[in-house]
C-alpha cells in the first residue's frame, strides 16, 4: 500500500514537472494531479495552454 502511494505521488511530480512551463506551472498540474490523477491530469497538460512567452 505504501508503494502504491510513492508511487502516486511520483508520477504527481513528474506531471508537475512537464507542466512547468504550461499556464498554472508545476504546483498548479502537481496540486491537480494529487487531487484527480495524474493520468487526468497529463490530459489536461497536453490538451492545455502554453504560458505566454514560452516557445
Amino acid at each position: 500500500m505504501y508503494l502504491l502511494f510513492v508511487l502516486y505521488v511520483l508520477a504527481s511530480l513528474f506531471v508537475g514537472y512537464l507542466g512547468k512551463d504550461r499556464l498554472i506551472g508545476f504546483i498548479g498540474f502537481f496540486v491537480l494531479s494529487l487531487l484527480v490523477t495524474p493520468v487526468v491530469s497529463s490530459i489536461v497538460l497536453f490538451l492545455g495552454l502554453r504560458r505566454p512567452g514560452s516557445a
